[in-house]
Parts: structure tokens; sequence; C-alpha cells
């Protein structure tokens, strides 16, 4: 599954921002806005809700994009398929 920090870098590096730049930008103190970035890239730290709103709000993008689990490996497509088979017409 592709964790929030490599989403968060991901993003980050597309709207061409430093770790420095989106601290900085979601209100972190200069002086540790890099190493605070650099620690939720590397999945040390895990955002709050409100932090995470407010880097989506940062990057254009909804909130979403950080919460709904993305599905990068096989069996992961294998169980979602069988779930929306199984249950599709709740899911609709």
């Amino acid at each position: 599954m592709i964790t929030f920090g490599r989403k968060l870098k991901h993003l980050r590096q597309k709207n061409q921002l430093t770790q420095k730049e989106l601290g900085m930008a979601v209100g972190f103190p200069d002086s540790c806005a890099d190493v605070r970035i650099a620690q939720y890239e590397s999945d040390v730290r895990t955002p709050k809700e409100d932090l995470m709103k407010l880097f989506a709000s940062t990057l254009g993008v909804p909130v979403e994009l950080f919460t709904v689990p993305i599905l990068s490996e096989p069996r992961e497509y294998a169980a979602a398929e069988y779930w929306r088979y199984e249950l599709g017409a709740e899911l609709d």
C-alpha cells in the first residue's frame, strides 16, 4: 500500500516545493519546517486530521487523496474486487 509519506512527497515535488517551503506553508516554524516534513514523508510521524486537511489544502488536492487507501499489489486488487462483488449493491 502506498503510505501517507510517499503521497505527501510526491505531491510536494509535483508542486515544486521544498520540504522547508511546505512546512512553513502549513505553519511550522522555519527552524524545523524541513525536519518535520521529512518526518512525515518518511512515515516517522503521522499527521492528525486537521494537519492532513491543511496539507491537502496547501497542495491543492482533496483530503481523500491522503485518506483513501491506494491499491498497489495484486492481492489488494483481488480483495477489493471480492468485496465489490459481494457488497456491490450496498456500496453503490
